[in-house]
């Protein structure tokens, strides 16, 4: 532990993450992690056409809790007849969110043709992903670099690394935006070069899911002036913030009535703004109509395993929560406006109400949303919190707290995963 103390945070992160995501992924089950059959599917459709007899592989392997190790031993050895896999150059937008699966899965495909060969070399392609991306992200980040280490450590964001969800590369665009929006405030310029970064960013952020592209929202919020071809800009952009600062409530009101305008029309063909309100309200503050509020949607966020059956001990979430505080409590905060912090907030909010509402096509008195949605979006309160009061703590000791609590987490979630898939301790 004294090491900490000349350790940077992303070698640090580095380290952990290669050990947590690697032993997830050796423990794991394939299969046993949620949709991990359908991300095999959209990442196999992408070089391979959909037929009669193709992709039969996928359906036919097990997810059931109890393994067992014959049966399972048998997605190793028995091959695939790629001869009903016909090639198919299928690429879209879409694609870019399963590039690192794809690359391992068909590598997987020439080595041995078997489903565990291939499946796995798709979850390392898309570990090596994540933590290459996180480490290079923490290098990125002006602040909050010990925040994003530990949400990026979270249970679930390690059982997801170390599988085939599309939920890596989401993350990683999510945190290159904040990352950009950051770096903005801490520069507080605006360069020609960003234009481009703006309109890349957009793309990427489009191409995993589309309320993600929210988070460019933030933008207008950052104090900042522009340089280059946008420096006409300034005078009239500063006008216009001194006049929405001067009558800052009646442009709230008018935001508020302006959500509800887009909701009316969104949800014209889908029962009405009223249904919505109510499945709105039963999914998000009612137990008893929702059994998934507490567990799957409110402690998913920090870690809800396997196929939503393992549960992380609430005392440990509480601990995760407390240490996530102090990190935002004690994190660089001077270039904050209050007006940023209050977006960055807002704009957690309009996340999770965009998630669920995106879901919300079944007429059902809930909305079976997951935590694991919201996970990438908690750093947005750390403006907020990070401005209500402030902790001095030594980047020794951020490190040190983040790091045990860390370790408990991974320790507790591979007894429960040991526990539960293979009968060890049982």
């Amino acid at each position: 532990m004294n090491r900490i103390k000349q350790i940077k945070v992303e070698n640090l992160f580095f380290i952990l993450a290669t050990i947590f995501i690697f032993s997830f992924m050796f423990v794991f089950p394939i299969n046993r992690v949620p949709d991990e059959t359908n991300h095999a599917r959209m990442t196999w459709e992408t070089f391979h056409k959909p037929t009669e007899t193709s992709f039969k592989w996928m359906d036919e392997i097990p997810s059931n809790d109890k393994v067992k190790l014959a049966e399972y031993k048998q997605i190793f050895a028995q091959k695939i007849d790629m001869s009903k896999e016909p090639f198919q150059f299928g690429v879209s937008l879409k694609t870019i969110s399963f590039i690192p699966q794809l690359i391992g899965m068909t590598i997987g495909s020439w080595i041995s043709p078997t489903v565990g060969m291939i499946i796995y070399m798709g979850r390392i392609f898309n570990a090596l992903a994540y933590i290459l991306g996180i480490y290079f992200l923490i290098r990125y980040f002006k602040y909050g670099k010990t925040a994003l280490m530990f949400i990026s450590l979270l249970p679930i964001m390690v059982q997801q690394a170390s599988s085939l969800s599309y939920d890596v590369m989401n993350y990683l665009e999510v945190m290159l935006a904040l990352g950009f929006i950051t770096n903005l405030a801490y520069s507080k310029r605006f360069t020609n070069r960003n234009i481009i970064q703006v309109i890349g960013l957009a793309i990427l952020l489009l191409a995993t899911k589309p309320n993600n592209v929210l988070l460019l929202g933030l933008i207008p919020f950052v104090p900042f002036e522009f340089e280059g071809v946008l420096a006409f800009l300034n005078r009239p952009v500063q006008a216009i913030k001194t006049f929405i600062s001067k009558y800052k409530v009646v442009f709230y009101l008018l935001f508020v009535v302006g959500l509800v305008v887009v909701l009316q029309f969104l949800m014209k063909n889908q029962g009405g703004l009223r249904h919505y309100g109510e499945v709105l309200r039963n999914t998000l503050f009612n137990p008893e109509l929702n059994d998934n509020l507490n567990g799957i949607l409110s402690l998913g966020m920090f870690g809800y395993l396997g196929n939503l059956t393992l549960q992380m001990p609430l005392w440990l979430i509480f601990i995760d929560i407390i240490v996530l505080t102090i990190l935002f409590l004690s994190s660089k905060k001077d270039f904050f406006t209050k007006d940023f912090a209050n977006a960055s907030w807002i704009l957690f909010l309009l996340e999770v109400l965009a998630a669920v509402t995106v879901m919300y096509m079944q007429w059902t008195p809930v909305v079976r949303a997951q935590g694991r949605y919201f996970t990438p979006f908690i750093i947005l309160l750390l403006p907020l919190v990070a401005n209500t009061a402030k902790i001095d703590l030594s980047r020794q000791k951020k490190l040190k707290i983040a790091t045990l609590t860390l370790i408990a987490n991974f320790l507790v979630a591979m007894y429960l995963i040991l526990f539960h898939y293979w009968g060890v301790f049982a």
